[in-house]
């Protein structure tokens, strides 16, 4: 048997026995070309076993990369939410106080007001009581 690369590995039978598939020859490792076919195979696929793994670091750090964006992203958003609704109750609070205090201010000048009113008030009703009693008197 003789296999010619060339022609794709194919076995190519010289007598009449069936031809032999490609995967069940053994590996003739008494020359220097099956040495040398053994380590062009075995350069060959390190060269590809590499490049996958430089693919899958390149790729899982692109990926690591996209997933930390991503949460960096969600953080931020968080971030500022809570700080729109912090904003929120603390105008709320304080404008609550401001109407608070509005409010207080508005029952001391009402309580102010009564007492001033009351004074005056009490000072009319007793003029005109004076008045009725030297009308009277004179009459």
């Amino acid at each position: 048997l003789s296999v010619s690369a060339r022609s794709g590995g194919a076995a190519m039978p010289h007598s009449s026995e069936p031809p032999l598939e490609l995967g069940k020859q053994p590996v003739l490792l008494n020359n220097p070309h099956g040495w040398a076919n053994v380590a062009r195979f075995t350069a060959a696929t390190m060269v590809k076993l590499s490049t996958l793994e430089h693919k899958v670091a390149r790729g899982s750090a692109a990926g690591l990369a996209r997933a930390l964006a991503r949460v960096q992203q969600r953080q931020l958003r968080e971030g500022f939410a809570g700080l729109h609704r912090h904003s929120n109750l603390d105008m709320f609070v304080n404008a609550r106080g401001d109407a608070e205090d509005m409010l207080q201010r508005l029952h001391n000048l009402v309580d102010t007001f009564d007492v001033e009113v009351d004074g005056l008030v009490e000072n009319i009703m007793q003029g005109t009581l004076e008045e009725e009693e030297t009308m009277c008197s004179r009459r």
